[in-house]
């Protein structure tokens, strides 16, 4: 017979640094696979990295949007979107290097 290993919330939030309503969220949401034992949640070690990489990735794609919004922005600062992302920002604004 082989054992699994499984987390309670409170070992799982501290494992991924986040608090144990979140990951009750998750869990509600059904991001996070959970089995009950009694009336407490365990986590296997598996869903919790899953969860942590699909995390990871919906920051990257909040950061992405973020990105995308600021640059529109500034867009509009300039004369033309060309200005606005221009990357070799020192020849643009003639700074020294040094």
């Amino acid at each position: 017979m082989t054992s699994e290993t499984y987390y309670t919330l409170d070992e799982a939030a501290q494992i991924l640094k986040l608090h144990t309503q979140t990951l009750r969220r998750w869990i509600r949401q059904g991001k996070l696979p959970a089995r009950r034992f009694g009336r407490q949640f365990r986590l296997r070690p598996e869903d919790l990295e899953r969860a942590a990489r699909s995390s990871a990735d919906d920051e990257i794609a909040d950061n992405r949007h973020f990105d995308r919004l600021a640059l529109a922005g500034l867009a509009e600062l300039w004369d033309n979107e060309e200005d606005a992302i221009y990357d070799d920002w020192q020849k643009l604004y003639s700074a020294a290097e040094g």
